[in-house]
């Protein structure tokens, strides 16, 4: 018989933080369904925005996500300052400029061991074959195979109706075992299935919770994921959280047995308050030891674009119920943005609708990853102080892996200049830099005098994030004491504006942002991270320079009395730039027909020396100093 009842939450318990996410005529029949669902996705009317949709953590450092705004699975390094590692593209290259027939991806997962990668769109399940698991590619930084290797393919089992191929279909999650997988459909409920299996065959996959079960009767079902423990999956709908059991004393499934186990959190109750009452909209949530974090904004009116918050309950042993609904990040009132800092202060954008928690190595530490949709960035949420102290809601910091570097025209413009160009060659540019190192050149500065520093360097520039990349990861920045492990933070010259995009493709104009800057931060812990500060915004940050030029003496605008003393007394070296470059050049023009001394550059020399193979540019850390 049947069983469906509501049961308490001190039975459901939860631990730490919750889990992420040959022949021919087979790849035809694969490639013709593959057409169809992609067809299909671009009639869904209901999902609004594209970009970076939903989030598959597969290390602290490294995560996948799907961007329908190129149709690809992204492999994005957190610690690189959002460095794309490895991509690959959803849909066939002969429908590159036909969007609509795009897979338009929702959700993705995966597992430990999987060697498939699951992804949805509103119409469809799929399945990427991988050569070896992710965390595999991840453990040897290589994720070459994935981009050249992987095969997408439909798959819908025999025990699921075809009726729900009807544009409702949502998100997706697998245990982090893959002992389990389930799949969200808006108005139909949840379906199971086998992760490290995936045959349409499997006599397990099967409609495993109905609306209208154990309490679930909103018709509205949309967030789904496993908690650590691997004994629940939370589910989230507009107004409520459902904590389901999947997993028994005795190692059992009840869904399995038909038996569906909840407990029903109402989240507007709870929340509505810090909007005098407002109607409230919930898109997912995540559960950390006693408290549940959920993504969520007032419900925006008609032509409104308000971004998300992070609220915070709290489960009470006494009461044996949930309470004190916090808000830790974002506004929910305000419009959409991009702004890193303190809980308070951040700003994201209005569509995102998925979040997960990263598999940190620290257990102390508890990192939320949000796939910020309109901003086309992943946001990471650090709510450690929060979890850890069980208040302290005003020490969670916000920052950004900014991904996107214009990489709907690297991939898909006809430009020559894109010509050969990869989202992974897109990351890095190299070039000739200058920074000055020690604490004695750590001065406040906003973007405005960090740039007037950087053009007395020659013709100098604040350096891109692509640029500071680069150097990152040769240990070429500024440091207080000159080790590569000491903390850093440079102003890059990367704009925080981004818009709401309604097709895929990229920003004609931008909604918002104009007047914020990334600036660049390596922390030991986290690596290199981006933050999106207003540009009048004072920060004590080392001066940083890209393009050709010399040394530089820093702008004293925002220095204090002591600063201010000690730069006046200096002299930019700049000013003999000019000079130098002409006296250069003068005698270049002087030393061309004469015999060359030893030490004169090889690439200047029209004899045989010419062809020894010296590279054209070397960079030399100098530490401290300036370097070229």
């Amino acid at each position: 018989m049947n069983s469906k009842r509501r049961v308490n939450w001190r039975r459901l318990p939860i631990v730490h933080f919750t889990q992420r996410r040959s022949s021919i005529m087979k790849w035809f029949l694969s490639s013709l369904l593959l057409s169809v669902f992609t067809g299909l996705a671009s009639a869904e009317t209901d999902l609004v925005g594209h970009g970076p949709r939903a989030i598959y953590p597969i290390t602290e450092r490294f995560v996948a996500l799907v961007d329908s705004s190129i149709d690809a699975v992204l492999i994005v390094d957190n610690k690189a300052g959002g460095a794309v590692v490895g991509h690959y593209i959803l849909h066939d290259e002969s429908v590159n400029d036909n969007p609509d027939k795009w897979v338009n991806p929702l959700s993705i997962t995966s597992c430990e061991d999987c060697d498939h990668i699951f992804l949805t769109n509103p119409f469809m399940l799929f399945k990427i074959r991988l050569e070896k698991p992710l965390a595999d590619m991840a453990r040897s930084l290589d994720f070459s195979a994935f981009t050249q290797k992987s095969q997408i393919s439909p798959i819908w089992y025999d025990g699921w109706n075809p009726k729900y191929q009807d544009g409702d279909i949502r998100m997706v999650s697998a245990a982090a075992d893959g002992s389990s997988g389930y799949m969200t459909h808006k108005k139909g409920g949840v379906f199971s299935f086998n992760p490290l299996s995936p045959s349409k065959e499997d006599r397990s996959a099967k409609h495993v919770i109905k609306i209208g079960e154990a309490g679930i009767e909103e018709d509205d079902i949309n967030g789904v994921h496993h908690t650590s423990s691997l004994k629940n999956i939370v589910l989230t709908s507009s107004k409520y959280v459902h904590i389901v059991k999947i997993r028994s004393s005795d190692g059992s499934n009840p869904l399995d047995y038909d038996k569906v186990t909840a407990y029903k959190l109402p989240l507007d109750y709870h929340c509505d308050y810090l909007y005098g009452g407002k109607d409230m909209n919930f898109m997912d949530t995540v559960i950390i030891d006693d408290y549940a974090f959920v993504l969520g904004h007032p419900t925006p009116e008609r032509g409104q674009h308000n971004g998300v918050a992070i609220y915070r309950l709290t489960w009470d042993d006494d009461d044996e119920q949930w309470h004190n609904c916090v808000q830790i990040a974002g506004s929910g009132l305000e419009d959409a943005g991009w702004v890193d800092g303190s809980g308070k202060e951040a700003q994201f954008s209005a569509t995102v609708h998925d979040i997960a928690l990263l598999p940190t190595t620290d257990p102390e530490s508890h990192i939320i990853a949000m796939p910020d949709t309109g901003n086309r960035a992943v946001r990471l949420i650090d709510v450690s102080y929060p979890v850890e102290s069980g208040d302290k809601t005003d020490r969670v910091r916000v920052y950004s892996a900014p991904y996107n570097e214009h990489l709907y025209e690297v991939l898909y413009s006809s430009e020559s200049s894109n010509a050969g160009m990869t989202p992974e060659l897109a990351m890095v540019q190299d070039g000739k830099s200058y920074y000055h190192g020690g604490y004695e050149n750590l001065y406040t500065m906003n973007f405005n005098a960090a740039q007037d520093e950087c053009s007395r360097v020659g013709i100098g520039r604040v350096c891109t994030l692509p640029e500071i990349r680069a150097r990152f990861a040769r240990g070429q920045y500024p440091t207080p004491d000159g080790d590569d492990e000491s903390w850093t933070t440079v102003w890059t010259a990367e704009d925080c504006s981004s818009c709401h995009l309604g097709d895929p493709g990229t920003c004609e104009h931008s909604d918002w942002g104009d007047n914020y800057k990334m600036i660049a931060v390596f922390r030991p812990v986290t690596g290199l991270e981006a933050q999106c500060v207003h540009n009048e915004r004072p920060v004590d940050t080392y001066s940083m320079c890209c393009g050709v030029g010399g040394p530089a003496v820093l702008d004293g605008t925002y220095s204090t009395p002591q600063q201010k003393a000690k730069k006046a007394a200096g002299i930019s070296f700049g000013v003999f730039i000019p000079f130098l470059i002409i006296a250069a050049a003068i005698y270049g023009l002087y030393m061309r027909k004469r015999a060359k001394p030893a030490w004169w550059p090889k690439m200047l020399r029209k004899d045989r020396r010419e062809e020894t193979g010296h590279a054209p540019h070397r960079e030399v850390d100098l530490r401290g100093r300036d370097y070229i």
